[in-house]
């Protein structure tokens, strides 16, 4: 399962959306407990002007003006983004709307992440710095160095800092304490290439390790599903002897304590994946490999602590219940013609699931009742651990600020102005 937050824009292509939501999740960590909508914050730009209002739709608040950026992060009372994906300059704002312009933080950044009220930032020289996220910049530490610039992954989970680092001249997947103290421990020969290929389970982080990285012609036999211990930051090869297809892994995505890949796909003229060949398999953390589906799938995402829900190559949607090992019930979802299925943890468990596509926005429940929630009115939809319900852009309603439960009740308008992006939605 994916934890953070998830923003899905209507018009996007498959392959941006892959992008997008690889670089979005898992960003800020997961709050400890469900939040209520009046203690939780939605962050939103409209005509340049970035705003913010309490997520029960009170409290509208003109955050900074003229504001340009993306990958907004959120630590102590600051924001931090970028002006465009392909910035390297890391800025910050106070979240309250007290000044008047952003300050520079960090430049030559190539990755960032919150967590805890922290910032943290892996730069050009491949050093990996940590501030307290309303300290100056002139307080931040160095916690690492060696990282890996070719893959600049970041992340930080259970006070353990995850990157891709440089042993001896060659690439390896790591981990150090958050605080940079103690020495780095290695975890894998290869690398990570994107939290898209991180998944935090209740006892340990999952990863799906490419142990061949810089190549990028063939797809070949690569991939290796490896365990890590929290609190030891020990590593368990799943499947040493058994490396999966490249392309396959890289189609599919995370269930509950699985990865789903695409057995047998390849690629169109195109250079995009070509979903009419290949089927469905899963690699379970206990090593254990079934056939999750008859025909490759496009999205999965965990539901509940025993399900997955998944989009095929037909863009219908399928719920699997896996026990055992094995798929012991199939259930058609009766939705066509969708195209994306993100999940919603609450206090850890994935409660629901949304599934988008051009006839509207329906929501699954772990019971697998179907719920639309809108119409074809939706232009972009928000989603946030631990934040209930579901943030949207209104299109037939001069493109304002909605939300709806995740039953499909209280319906609520939530600004006065149009919306150009819903940027962040915040716990707290």
């Amino acid at each position: 399962m994916k934890t953070g937050y998830t923003y899905v824009q209507r018009t996007i292509c498959t392959l941006l959306l892959f992008t997008l939501i690889a670089a979005v999740t898992l960003g800020g960590g997961t709050a400890a407990q469900a939040a209520s909508l009046s203690q939780s914050t939605v962050y939103y730009e409209s005509d340049g002007v970035l705003y913010k209002v309490s997520a029960d739709g009170s409290n509208t608040t003109e955050v900074l003006i003229d504001f340009q950026g993306v990958d907004l992060h959120a630590a102590g009372s600051y924001l931090y983004y970028t002006q465009t994906a392909s910035s390297t300059t890391l800025l910050r704002v106070p979240n309250d709307g007290s000044s008047d312009a952003a300050e520079t933080f960090a430049t030559d950044v190539l990755s960032y992440y919150t967590d805890n009220g922290f910032i943290y930032y892996l730069d050009a020289t491949g050093t990996i710095y940590r501030a307290n996220g309303n300290s100056d910049a002139s307080t931040v530490s160095k916690i690492a160095d060696k990282a890996d610039t070719d893959f600049p992954f970041l992340l930080v989970a259970k006070g353990r800092a995850y990157y891709n680092a440089l042993v001896n001249g060659n690439t390896w997947i790591v981990s150090k304490t958050s605080n940079g103290s103690g020495a780095v421990q290695r975890i894998a020969a290869g690398a990570v290439e994107g939290r898209y290929f991180t998944n935090q389970a209740k006892n340990e982080l999952q990863l799906m390790v490419n142990t061949d990285p810089y190549e990028d012609f063939y797809s070949t036999n690569a991939v290796v599903m490896y365990k890590v211990n929290y609190n030891t930051g020990k590593a368990t090869a799943v499947n040493p002897k058994a490396k999966l297809d490249v392309n396959a892994v890289y189609s599919g995505g995370w269930g509950n304590n699985l990865y789903v890949y695409n057995k047998g796909i390849d690629l169109d003229s195109n250079k995009d994946y070509n979903y009419a060949k290949g089927k469905a398999f899963a690699l379970t953390t206990s090593a254990k490999t079934l056939q999750l589906h008859n025909k490759s799938i496009r999205e999965v995402s965990a539901l509940g602590t025993d399900k997955v829900v998944l989009i095929d190559a037909d863009k219908k949607a399928y719920a699997k219940t896996v026990s055992g090992n094995k798929v012991t019930k199939s259930a058609n979802l009766n939705l066509n013609n969708v195209t994306y299925v993100a999940n919603q943890l609450t206090n850890g468990t994935a409660t629901a699931a949304y599934i988008s596509g051009n006839n509207g926005l329906y929501s699954v429940n772990t019971a697998l009742k179907v719920t639309k929630l809108t119409g074809d009115e939706w232009d972009a939809f928000h989603i946030r651990d631990d934040v209930a319900g579901l943030f949207y852009i209104n299109a037939k309603d001069q493109y304002r600020l909605y939300h709806v439960q995740t039953g499909g009740t209280g319906k609520k308008v939530m600004s006065d102005v149009f919306l150009d992006n819903i940027l962040l939605v915040t716990p707290y």
